[in-house]
This record gives structure tokens, C-alpha cells and sequence, in this order.
């Protein structure tokens, strides 16, 4: 994430300082996020490995599973149980998968929800955004159901749909949200690392989920389109009231759909591991 916000050109004063948990500094010499030194196995015949492997160094947050989840990372005599007894291709098990995905899409959620809390508390003064705002995201095209009990009632291959249409359409916004943060003066450091964060973990759980889609759905899959996200100009507006409009419209609409993705995982976990966790 750090690379990232550097690469946009963002001091370091704009972020906050953390202390990310890993091997001490006489363990090793390079960053406490370099772990190339660890063997991979070959992506092609791993990939549950490798995603997982993906999403413990993609973040701070995911170095405090790094104990845990070294075996996965390591090589192929180090899957057991998993593959001990196992010909051909070692896949983690599905639960895990789920588990890994679950865990994510609530964690952008919470993420969602104190970005929009926090924009909302410093800007929304005086301020009508809700009213500009509703009905106003670029995702409303894709419909998704109205109620939980709609949600619980629709097919699998149209939840998954959902959530991979959700994730797609998010690409560009938070990309772009990430950039335009810099260039909002009053906007906090924490704002800054969180929106690099979510931005960063939403395409590591695009990437889990469609590895999930495959492993339950195998075949070839239709080639889907997606909402055209089309605020990039007002997020740069001379006009203040516009363009801090548009920053609420982007934290407003995200927070609703992280909320929609990690709910229809959590269903689909639901469906087809245990679902006895809490997140």
C-alpha cells in the first residue's frame, strides 16, 4: 500500500506511520513486507495457494495471519493435511477459500463505513449531499434483490454474478478515488491509507472469488459487461460543492455495495462450507 501511495506521488507525512508485525529486523535485512525470499509453488497448479499466499502480503492488516498461513506459502511438502493425500493438482479446501473471501469483504466494509463516517462527519456541515445523492450510483444497473429474503432465495450463479459485477464495477472509481484524494487538501491521512487499502484488498478478493466461481461453477464463462463509472471529472471540479459531492457520492455508493458483496458471500459461504463464524 505504501508503494502504491508513493507511486501516486503522496509524502509520506500524508499516511500514518505503522508498525506492520512480521519477522524482527535481526531476522531479516530487506522490508518486514518483502517475503520473496519464501519458495512458491507453481501458480498454475495452486492457485487457492497462491491466492491466499496474495492476500496475506497484500496488506498490514493480513501480515497478523502470516504465522498462520505460512505453510500455504511454502513449498508443495509443506500443504499437509491438504495435499498429503492427494494425486495431481493440490487445491485448498473450499472452506478456506470462504473464509479468506468472507473475511476480506468484511473488512472493506468496515473500511467503507468509517471512510464514508469520517467524510461525512468533516464535510457534510451545512452540506445537502444526501439529497444529491440518492439513487445516484453508478452501479444502480445492476439490480440486485430487494430484501434479505430475496437474497436468500436467488440462485447461486446469480449471487456470484452479482458480487463479481459489483467488484468490476468498483475498479476504476477507487482507482481513481486513491489519486484525487491527494489533491483534497482537508482530506486526513487515515482517509488517504484507507481508501489505498480498499482499493488494494478489492482486488484481492476479485481475484478470491473468481478462483471460488471456478473451483464451484467450472467452464467457460460468458463474457459479462459493467456499469461505466462516469464521476472522474467532477471528482476534479473547480466548483467546490461539486467535486466534494462527488467525493460523498464515491463514499456513499461504496459503502452501500461493500455491504451488498460481503452479505452475498456470506450467503453463498453459507451454502456451500459452514458458516459458524462471525464475520
Amino acid at each position: 500500500m505504501v508503494a502504491r501511495l508513493s507511486s501516486l506521488g503522496i509524502p509520506h507525512h500524508r499516511f500514518p506511520p505503522f508498525h506492520p508485525v512480521g519477522p524482527s529486523s535481526h531476522q531479516q535485512q530487506s522490508s518486514s513486507w518483502d517475503f520473496s525470499s519464501i519458495p512458491m509453488a507453481p501458480a498454475s497448479s495452486h492457485r487457492g495457494h497462491q491466492w491466499i499466499c496474495n492476500l496475506v502480503r497484500g496488506s498490514h492488516l493480513f501480515l497478523l495471519l502470516v504465522v498462520s498461513n505460512l505453510p500455504l506459502c511454502q513449498g508443495e511438502e509443506d500443504y499437509a493435511p491438504y495435499c498429503k493425500n492427494q494425486t495431481g493438482p493440490c487445491h485448498i479446501p473450499l472452506q478456506s477459500l470462504f473464509d479468506r473471501a468472507t473475511s476480506v469483504a468484511n473488512y472493506n466494509y468496515r473500511l467503507a463505513r468509517e471512510m464514508f463516517d469520517e467524510f461525512d462527519k468533516q464535510f457534510s456541515q451545512g452540506k445537502n449531499f444526501t439529497s444529491k445523492v440518492l439513487n445516484s450510483c453508478h452501479t444502480r444497473s445492476i439490480i440486485t434483490p430487494g430484501t434479505k429474503e430475496e437474497a436468500e432465495n436467488a440462485k447461486d450463479e446469480i449471487l456470484f454474478k452479482l458480487v463479481l459485477s459489483l467488484l468490476h464495477s468498483w475498479d476504476e472509481p477507487l482507482h481513481q478515488l486513491v489519486t484525487d484524494l491527494l489533491h483534497l487538501k482537508e482530506a486526513s491521512p487515515e482517509l488517504l491509507a484507507r481508501a489505498a487499502e480498499i482499493e488494494e484488498k478489492t482486488k484481492v478478493l476479485l481475484e478470491g472469488v473468481e478462483e471460488i466461481q471456478k473451483r464451484i461453477h467450472p467452464g467457460e464463462k460468458e463474457k459479462e459487461t459493467y456499469p461505466v463509472w462516469s464521476e472522474k471529472s467532477s471528482l476534479t471540479a473547480d466548483d467546490d460543492d461539486v467535486r466534494k459531492t462527488a467525493f460523498y457520492k464515491i463514499f456513499h455508493c461504496l459503502h452501500r455495495d461493500s455491504n451488498k458483496i460481503s452479505t452475498y458471500l456470506h450467503m453463498l459461504k453459507c451454502r456451500f462450507t459452514s458458516c459458524s463464524d462471525h464475520n
